[in-house]
């Protein structure tokens, strides 16, 4: 066996490094979050690398990417307590993280496809929407004047990759469309509750539910894209294109 492909192994040690990151946030003991944070996308990344590798084509780079500048900004918002400017550095790498991803699924969907699952796909979609909306409106008033540029962009980057994650259904596997859209649902919701904590109010279970929400959204992805690329009839399919 293959230990840097086996899910239980690195999907294990993933979800140790979460509770452990989880547990220097809530209980304050910093070294423990600099000892296993960065880690996180470390081990999901080499895990969705060495699973992908064969079947690697613009659609699993671009998630590899995602992870990528998720790490960096992992590190960042690390350190932001040292130096303001490092929360928009993490801010910038979330933001090539999220074009990664929207990048990817719509790639995916230019794929082309049936119309079939379209409607839901499209309903799914006006929900993301007009969630941004409404939760932008509300909170770029109170955001410093300096940050609204850069918090507006990224509100958009996010959404997007919302949407486009929404409009696969109909065009993948529903393993693989349920786990990567729900993983964008709870990518959204871990920045919203780290845009609250920090812009609004704060909030007492930040320490713990902005980490765990961004965890579970990253590992979704990644396994979402990895069920897509790896499914059978998508092996077969690809197959049949290249000869």
């Amino acid at each position: 066996m293959d230990l840097r492909k086996s899910s239980p192994l690195n999907l294990g040690l993933y979800a140790v490094l979460l509770a452990c990151t989880i547990a220097g946030e809530v209980s304050g003991m910093r070294w423990l979050v600099y000892v296993c944070k960065p880690l996180l996308m470390v081990v999901l990344g080499s895990w969705f690398f060495f699973n992908s590798r064969r079947m690697g084509d613009r659609f699993t780079l671009l998630i590899q990417a995602g992870l990528f500048f998720s790490l960096l900004g992992d590190v960042a918002l690390m350190v932001q307590h040292l130096d303001e400017f490092n929360f928009l550095l993490g801010l910038g790498a979330f933001f090539l993280a999220q074009v990664c991803y929207a990048l990817a699924f719509g790639h995916h969907l230019a794929q082309g496809g049936g119309a079939q699952g379209l409607l839901l796909g499209i309903l799914l979609a006006v929900g993301v929407l007009a969630y941004g909306a409404f939760f932008a409106m509300d909170l770029l008033p109170r955001v410093d004047e300096a940050l609204q540029p850069a918090v507006g962009i990224y509100a958009l980057a996010i959404c997007a990759m919302g949407v486009l994650a929404a409009l696969r259904n109909g065009r993948t596997y529903p393993q693989s469309f349920w786990s990567i859209f729900v993983g964008a649902l709870l990518f959204i919701a871990s920045d919203s509750l780290l845009a609250i904590n920090r812009f609004v109010r704060p909030l007492d279970h930040a320490a713990w539910s902005v980490m765990l929400t961004y965890g579970a959204a990253q590992v979704l992805i990644a396994a979402g894209a990895l069920r897509h690329v790896l499914t059978p009839e998508e092996v077969r399919r690809r197959a049949a294109l290249t000869t």
